[in-house]
């Protein structure tokens, strides 16, 4: 089935995800205008400039909205701005909060009375014009795809990756896939009966202007 945007009230049976992205720092602005949710999902940049004390507050805040907003599952990916950290590989240490740190894996999570969902997380790549073996690794069973850079023509502002756009289009159970990364493309659109978002909540500058983004998703019943 596919992925909705939310309009109306959440769905009992439905997985409420709310998906933001490119924070950098600014995670507590109100702007964020936080809603309750099942899952998560953050897609990278929630940093500026790889500062480990906005990594330690994030995850701080990140336990504050679990208990706050009802989530159940937080993951979350890096993007740029943590790619070249020195901190990068205690990242999964840092981001206790977390149920999961994902970078080029996946993991399956379960929301109680709503189903499973498998989820796969990319390191963040400049966009490919020639295949990129890394897009290998997202398993034909992925439910949602997260990564920083946006696919090719997919709010993506022009500037998004074709190779993943091709990748995400072929997956048979993608039912979203969220990004960030360009500022400007913030929004979100459906290709092939799959639901493409780019979350990315900061404006021109690294204060945050922009809402998360609500979607429901359908959970894998055992």
């Amino acid at each position: 089935e596919d992925a909705v945007v939310k309009e109306t009230p959440a769905s009992t049976s439905n997985i409420r995800v709310v998906c933001i992205s490119d924070t950098h720092g600014d995670h507590e602005n109100e702007a964020l205008d936080m809603p309750e949710g099942d899952l998560l999902i953050h897609a990278g940049d929630f940093t500026s400039f790889s500062k480990l004390e906005q990594a330690v507050r994030f995850n701080e805040w990140l336990g504050e909205v679990k208990l706050s907003k009802g989530f159940q599952h937080i993951v979350v990916i890096n993007g740029n701005h943590e790619s070249n950290a020195d901190w990068k590989q205690r990242t999964p240490e840092i981001l206790s909060n977390a149920t999961a740190f994902l970078k080029d894996d996946q993991v399956k999570v379960s929301v109680e009375g709503k189903g499973s969902l498998t989820i796969h997380g990319t390191q963040f790549y400049w966009p490919m014009q020639t295949p990129n073996p890394h897009y290998d690794l997202i398993g034909s069973d992925v439910d949602l795809l997260v990564c920083h850079g946006p696919c090719k023509g997919l709010v993506d502002g022009g500037s998004g990756c074709k190779m993943l756009r091709k990748k995400a289009l072929e997956l048979p159970k993608l039912q979203l896939c969220v990004s960030g990364h360009i500022h400007g493309a913030y929004g979100v659109v459906k290709e092939g009966g799959k639901t493409f978002v780019n979350a990315a909540n900061c404006g021109s500058g690294r204060k945050i202007t922009k809402p998360a983004i609500e979607v429901e998703v359908v959970g894998r019943k055992a």
